[in-house]
């Protein structure tokens, strides 16, 4: 039997009503998960579910039996990559549940295949509501695509198989996973806004309010370009104190469960060289190891993927923001750890990193070096921050090493966003303000393997020694609004 040419895929989570008047929509209870055109299988419809919980479900699916069905984690991000690799279809069409298309939806898909420029594109924004709000934000919309090319995932995104697989899907993030997957479409080809219409429901909007929802949606968009994590603006955009289940951080907090199981992030730029004799010292007590590219021009995340590690892909340079990309991919760690991929560190130190925790008599425990291997204006640079950090916060740091350990459930709580060299110093301060139980232990150092992108030239050593000193400043100034903030916690 042909391949189907598109294949619909719809993220639910606990939103049963509104699948089943979609898939009747699509057909999917008159006839089989494929419909027939003009002799050839046209389309497949591919549910999946997030929440496993949800019994409702069930009716949906007895009633449509030949749709293909996939039961996940919460998580659009993963939902949707877990039906792309169910999916069989030339395109492939993320559909939200609540959306409804309009009769000629597959006319224009195949309209976009004939041009063989378009590597991806969506529907025309409408709202199922008469009101005149509904009306000035579809005329909004026209303007913030037209203009700045913000196109979201419920308008309708399709994107062609082979495109979809180059860019490896979705990443796992918390929010906003539609706009970065578009942003790298946009970079593979044309983009393409059909003028054809799909309606999205209003509920959000006549929940919340017209004019709030609005702002903060657009709000959201800026922090996320802006720099800030999207586990924070998930937490904005679901509500405080915690996001739904939807989001991946309650998605993390279930896995955390999991006893003792130990992941390793490490964020790598231009680390060919390296990456594959330290992945291969990496002691059998880890159970996953995710490498972030960072932007690499070499073949660092081939490398990586040969020696059996996840590579993630985060373009945009930064350490912190690697860290962060990192965390947002594991969804099944108790413990995370934190390595640089130039083999300047004992990988098999590990051990002495997680033992404290894993015997719960700290909640970090964090590497400190020898400094035999580091340059010394490195050792001086780290010397004046640590003393910087004990003298206002009256702690009793000895370095500011990147190989660490943290409980899950502690990394969640600090809240990191540093996205460049203040990450160490960012998590060391809110650790010591949130009271974690620290630790630090004595770890190896060799020469590393390349240059470092720090030490290694006068602008790095710069930038970076700046920088830290302005993170340091930067918390300094912050520290009564997060005491504040966690007064009101523990108030609670």
């Amino acid at each position: 039997m042909a391949a189907p040419f598109v294949s619909v895929v719809i993220p639910v989570l606990r939103d049963t009503a509104m699948l089943e008047t979609q898939l009747e929509r699509l057909g999917c209870r008159a006839m089989p998960a494929w419909v027939e055109y003009d002799g050839g299988r046209d389309y497949e419809v591919i549910v999946v579910n997030g929440d496993s919980k949800d019994s409702s479900i069930g009716d949906a699916r007895r009633a449509s039996p030949q749709v293909r069905w996939v039961q996940t984690g919460p998580g659009r991000g993963q939902q949707m990559n877990a039906g792309a690799r169910l999916a069989s279809g030339r395109w492939l069409l993320f559909l939200h549940a609540d959306v409804e298309l309009s009769g000629d939806w597959l006319e224009q898909i195949k309209e976009a295949d004939r041009n063989q420029q378009i590597a991806g594109g969506c529907f025309t924004f409408t709202l199922d509501s008469l009101t005149v709000a509904a009306r000035l934000i579809e005329w909004g919309v026209r303007w913030r695509v037209s203009l700045a090319g913000l196109v979201y995932g419920d308008q309708g995104l399709f994107v062609r198989r082979e495109v979809f697989d180059a860019l490896e899907g979705y990443r796992p993030i918390a929010i906003m996973e539609d706009l970065e997957f578009i942003g790298r479409i946009r970079r593979r080809g044309r983009f393409w806004c059909s003028s054809s219409p799909i309606s999205v429901s209003a509920r959000r909007w006549e929940h919340d309010g017209w004019l709030r929802r609005s702002a903060l949606n657009m709000l959201l968009v800026l922090l996320y370009y802006g720099g800030v994590s999207p586990v924070r603006l998930a937490r904005a955009y679901y509500g405080l104190p915690r996001p739904p289940q939807d989001a991946d951080e309650t998605l993390q907090a279930q896995n955390r469960a999991k006893p003792g199981s130990i992941a390793i992030i490490m964020p790598a730029l231009n680390e060919e060289d390296a990456i594959a004799e330290v992945l291969a010292e990496i002691p059998d007590v880890v159970t996953s190891v995710t490498v972030v590219d960072n932007g690499s021009t070499d073949a660092t995340a081939a490398r990586a993927r040969a020696a059996g590690a996840t590579v993630v892909v985060e373009p945009r340079r930064g350490y912190g923001r690697a860290c962060l990309t990192g965390i947002g991919s594991i969804q099944d760690a108790d413990i995370i750890v934190f390595l640089d991929a130039d083999r300047s560190d004992y990988p098999k130190d590990v051990t002495d990193l997680v033992a404290p925790i894993l015997e719960s008599r700290a909640d970090i425990v964090l590497g400190c070096r020898g400094g035999a291997a580091r340059p010394m204006t490195a050792r001086v640079g780290t010397r004046l921050c640590v003393r910087l950090i004990n003298l206002i916060w009256g702690t009793h740091y000895r370095d500011l090493g990147p190989f660490r350990a943290i409980r899950r459930e502690s990394l969640d709580h600090l809240e990191m966003t540093d996205q460049t060299w203040g990450w160490t110093i960012e998590m060391q301060v809110k650790a010591a303000e949130t009271a974690l139980r620290i630790l630090e232990v004595p770890i190896r150092q060799r020469n590393r393997i390349g240059q470092s992108k720090i030490s290694g030239t006068v602008r790095g050593k710069l930038r970076a020694g700046v920088w830290m000193l302005f993170t340091i400043c930067s918390l300094w100034l912050t520290r009564g609004r997060r005491r504040r903030a966690l007064a009101k916690l523990g108030a609670r």
